[in-house]
Order: C-alpha cells, then sequence, then structure tokens
C-alpha cells in the first residue's frame, strides 16, 4: 500500500519578490531541502506586505490542510513586517509578548551593543514587536539575527514563520526545524539523478518518459529542454524515494537503452 504523502505548502512574503527586485532564493532552498528529507511541496505563494493578503493567504493555505506550512519574510521590527500580526488574525489568536523570544531578543541586542554595532540596546517599541508571537507559539533560536522563528500549530497543520533573510531562514531550518521534519519524515527522502540526452527532440521523448514511468511504478520522470527542438538537448530527471533507489537505476538503464534503439 503506498505511502500517504508528506505534504508542505510554502508563503513568501516580500514586496520586493513581486516587483522583481529581489530573486526568490529561499523558495528555492525551502523546496530543495523538503524534497531531501521526503516531502513534496504541492504549493508555494508569494504575496505583498498587506496584513490582509497575507492572512488571506494563510486561511487558504490552511484549508487544503498540508502538514507543514512554511512562511518567510515579515519577521522584523519595521512597519512593512506584518506575518505575524496576519497569522494571529488568520488563526482568530491575539498577539502576545513571549518570555522566551523577549529574553532572546534582549540578548542579542546587548551582544551587538558590546560588539559595538549598535550603540544603545535598549528594546524600543519596534524591537519589542518581534517578541511579540501568536498565542500558543514557540519561538525558534536565530542564531545568525535578531527576530526568532515562530512554530504553531492550527488544526494538525505545522506553521512555521521564518525571517526573510536567507541565512537566518537556513539557520533556523537547519537548526531548529530539520530534526522535527525529519522525525516525520522517517526513512523518506528523495533522489533525484539525471541523464544527458543529445540527438533526440522532447517531443519524440514524451511517449518514452510515459512507458518507463507505467513500468517502473514509484519513479517519476521529468523532461528538461536546453534549447529549441532542433538543438536536441534534453536532461532527464529521475526521481524516486530513497527505498526506491534500485529501481531508479533500474528505470534509468531501461530508458538509456530504450534512447540507443531509438537513434539506431
Amino acid at each position: 500500500m503506498p505511502r500517504k504523502q508528506l505534504v508542505a505548502e510554502v508563503i513568501n512574503v516580500g514586496n520586493e519578490l513581486l516587483d522583481g527586485r529581489t530573486i526568490n532564493t529561499n523558495l528555492n532552498w525551502l523546496c530543495g531541502k523538503l524534497s531531501e528529507l521526503g516531502y513534496v511541496v504541492r504549493r508555494a505563494t508569494i504575496v505583498r506586505d498587506d496584513l490582509n493578503d497575507i492572512a488571506k493567504a494563510v486561511r487558504e493555505a490552511l484549508r487544503r490542510k498540508p502538514m507543514w506550512l512554511f512562511i518567510s519574510g515579515g519577521l522584523g521590527p519595521t512597519h512593512d513586517d506584518k506575518t505575524l500580526q496576519a497569522v494571529a488574525r488568520a488563526l482568530g489568536k491575539r498577539l502576545k509578548l513571549d518570555k522566551e523570544a523577549f529574553e532572546s531578543i534582549r540578548r542579542r541586542y546587548l551582544e551587538l551593543a558590546e560588539a559595538g554595532v549598535i550603540k544603545d540596546p535598549s528594546l524600543t517599541k519596534e524591537r519589542l514587536k518581534m517578541a511579540k508571537l501568536p498565542e500558543g507559539s514557540k519561538p525558534l533560536r536565530n542564531r545568525v539575527g535578531t527576530a526568532p522563528g515562530v512554530l504553531l500549530e492550527k488544526s494538525g497543520v505545522k506553521i512555521v514563520c521564518l525571517p526573510g533573510v536567507p541565512k537566518e531562514l537556513m539557520d533556523i531550518f537547519e537548526n531548529e526545524l530539520r530534526p522535527l521534519l525529519r522525525e516525520t519524515a522517517g526513512d523518506r527522502g528523495f533522489l533525484i539523478q539525471q541523464l544527458f540526452v543529445e540527438g533526440v527532440v522532447e517531443s519524440r521523448l514524451a511517449p518514452l518518459l510515459v512507458e518507463t514511468m507505467k513500468r517502473f511504478k514509484g519513479v517519476y520522470l521529468k523532461s528538461n529542454p536546453k534549447g529549441a527542438e532542433k538543438v536536441s538537448q534534453v536532461i532527464v530527471d529521475f526521481i524516486a524515494e530513497k527505498k526506491d533507489e534500485k529501481k531508479l537505476l533500474e528505470a534509468m538503464e531501461y530508458f538509456s537503452k530504450r534512447i540507443q534503439e531509438i537513434k539506431a
């Protein structure tokens, strides 16, 4: 019996992503790491720094009931950092000063002052904003920056809020979330292997992709052309769960032989 898919969704927050000023590297990185651990990212949504837009995206994602919902961006101290307020609104919760988050932020600003990065470590209204989390949240330690990540749950969906700064997002994911994600995923995880096919146009490969997937259940094939059809260069991805590594290799061998037959 096939195992139930571990489904995740991602929401990226930021005007800069939709204005074309910033490449969304966080989405690429998160999807890669989640796939590596055995999760299937079903949907990714990008929204502006708008309270209503973020809250709406969260509510819509919760209705689809993924196992995990990752939200990046909008956790900082400025006027346009609205993610936690939006999440609280979407969940019908209040924002509450979290003692653990408060202490973490207080220590961080003291460290920055001692290092000469800032002059005044006082917790201003703007800095305190980062310690106000939706009720029932758990702060996630940020070893690189100031704003903690946030973990909470609603109707069986684990919701994670991460800073938009890539180094901070990566730090929290690797140190705080990876152990939890691995615990849920168990021995899952995806393998991806590639074959470079030259001399056969993608349209000719199409039926062979389907044929191979039917023969080797659990192995997914995806073609990626690297130019116009007349160039005839295609990279074929072979994707399977780690437990199906033998089947994946057999599928690659079968596909390679069939390509040679087509070329002959």
